[in-house]
């Protein structure tokens, strides 16, 4: 009797043994996934569901200038104002259709609206507002000029999101 209650004993161990690898499969844990976002100009930043890529950024003394492909519609971009006497040139190369819609959305209320619209013969059009709407009957590059009111109060300071179509 006692030789049958030691060998039972003995199954009893292994079954135990056999299941910790089980256990420690179980408790495997995922690492975390961190996303990033790089600076492309010290007051914008490289756009994290662009539809368009950024073709160039520069920086003339208060305007930041923007480049993007305008034959690539949509051009959805995020990006941020951090002084208050900036403007955001937004260059859009290759337009060719017949209408232009903007749109800008603002994290917080701001004072930020397109004020001109160059064409590629070098005349303006504006001011406008948080949106636009504009017939552009000639072919090329246009410029979105994006600043502050002088008509109106707030900061001009802050992230915004625009979406050109």
């Amino acid at each position: 009797m006692k030789r049958l209650t030691l060998k039972n004993q003995k199954i009893n161990n292994w079954k135990y043994l056999a299941l910790i690898p089980l256990f420690l499969v179980a408790c495997k844990k995922e690492p975390e996934i961190k996303e990033q976002k790089k600076d492309t100009v010290t007051t914008i930043k490289k756009p994290v569901d662009s539809l368009s890529t950024i073709l160039k950024t520069e920086k003339e003394s208060n305007q930041n200038i923007v480049t993007v492909d305008a034959s690539k519609m949509p051009i959805r971009l995020n990006l941020e104002i951090t002084n208050p006497n900036d403007q955001l040139i937004l260059r859009l190369e290759n337009l060719d259709q017949p209408k232009i819609k903007g749109y800008l959305k603002t994290e917080k209320p701001m004072n930020i609206r397109f004020n001109q619209i160059r064409m590629p013969d070098n005349t303006f059009d504006g001011p406008f507002g948080q949106t636009i709407e504009y017939e552009t009957r000639q072919k090329g590059e246009y410029w979105l000029i994006l600043a502050k009111s002088n008509m109106a109060s707030g900061t001009p300071v802050g992230k915004f999101f625009l979406k050109i179509e």
